[in-house]
């Protein structure tokens, strides 16, 4: 993996320190249980990498982290998309919503996780040339069901019933 920071590899862990490039420091961890640990400046978020083991299993394990970890980076890099998206989803709208609150908040919960794995993905896609190879299949479903979610998700937001 070609990157600015530090890097290193040790007993199936991958730790990764680079910046973003709006200068935040942040640290990403990646193992080989497919848990992650991202921290970005002071917040910290622990996670498992559900996107990354879907779309990386079977790939050797070296190159598995790097793009693991590359996408986990991806996630700092297009910040910017996401939250323009929140914004899209918060402006107020004439017109009733579909649905209840809770069908909303969790429309907008799916919408807005699926518009940040295909910014996260898009960004590895764009740094990392092999992740596209070994990939193409599960690439092709990735970029069918996550854009299609989050544009269907993100549709069904935004209408508004007739009166």
């Amino acid at each position: 993996m070609t990157s600015d920071g530090e890097q290193r590899l040790e007993d199936g862990t991958l730790k990764w320190h680079t910046r973003t490039w709006y200068g935040v420091p942040v640290d990403v961890t990646v193992a080989e249980n497919n848990f992650h640990r991202v921290k970005a400046g002071v917040v910290v978020l622990p996670h498992p990498g559900v996107v990354n083991w879907l779309a990386r299993t079977g790939l050797p394990l070296r190159l598995r982290l790097e793009l693991t970890a590359r996408h986990e980076l991806g996630h700092l890099q297009t910040l910017p998309v996401p939250l323009l998206h929140l914004v899209l989803l918060l402006w107020p709208r004439r017109g009733k919503p579909y649905g209840s609150r809770w069908q909303r908040l969790a429309l907008g919960l799916l919408a807005h996780q699926a518009v940040w794995e295909v910014a996260a993905e898009g960004y590895l896609v764009a740094t990392d040339a092999r992740a596209v190879r070994p990939l193409r299949r599960r690439y092709a479903l990735f970029w069918s069901l996550m854009g299609g979610l989050a544009a269907l998700s993100t549709y069904l937001l935004l209408a508004r019933q007739e009166k």
